[in-house]
């Protein structure tokens, strides 16, 4: 069982956040807008980006990108829901957990490929949301991954909604690991440049 706040553990959790706490950390995110021992891993050199994948889409060329590579390492997550001792999540903040194939993508344009989960919506249009790597993820009861969403802040305006379909965002990813009142609330965002909708 996951431990809370005030059950600590000396092994942090490598597994999805209780559905409750998914609930709060989505609830946390929302109010945000309102309110305006590591395992060692092997050094990798990034890939060349001449050869990361590129598509013309919507007449530009980006970088493709989707879940299926962000999601495939896993992310051990060490804050205090995760039963992390004061010194882990000191030390976790100080270490790499993402690969060097993933981190290339850091500040890049991209295409990516998602689920949409608005946090707020105004006059029909939402500006903050979360793309998820599938519909299951929240609606259904299975709790995502640190590394199975990301955290969307779109720069050119409010965008409408468009749920339970895949759906496609040109923008900059990032690689940010943000915390919220102790707890890690993501890794990944993205801000949004355009909104293209359904993916064809």
């Amino acid at each position: 069982m996951t431990p809370t706040p005030h059950q600590r553990t000396d092994r942090p959790s490598t597994r999805p956040r209780p559905a409750g706490l998914w609930r709060c950390l989505v609830a946390t995110l929302a109010l945000t807008v309102s309110a305006a021992g590591l395992r060692a891993q092997i050094p990798e050199p990034p890939p060349d980006k001449e050869t990361m994948p590129r598509e013309v889409i919507d007449g530009e060329e980006v970088y493709t990108l989707g879940f299926q590579k962000l999601a495939a390492f896993e992310y051990v997550i060490y804050d205090d829901a995760s039963g992390a001792t004061p010194e882990q999540i000191a030390t976790a903040k100080k270490t790499d957990q993402i690969p060097a194939w993933v981190r290339s993508y850091d500040n890049q344009r991209v295409a990516l490929t998602g689920y949409m989960l608005p946090l707020k919506v105004e006059n029909g249009l939402t500006a903050k949301f979360i793309m998820m790597r599938d519909i299951s993820t929240c609606c259904f009861g299975n709790i995502p991954n640190m590394n199975e969403y990301l955290i969307v802040t779109m720069t050119t305006g409010g965008v409408k909604p468009v749920q339970d379909v895949p759906t496609v965002l040109i923008g900059v990813f990032k690689i940010r690991e943000i915390y919220e009142n102790g707890y890690l609330t993501s890794i990944f965002q993205m801000d949004g440049e355009k909104f293209l909708g359904v993916r064809p």
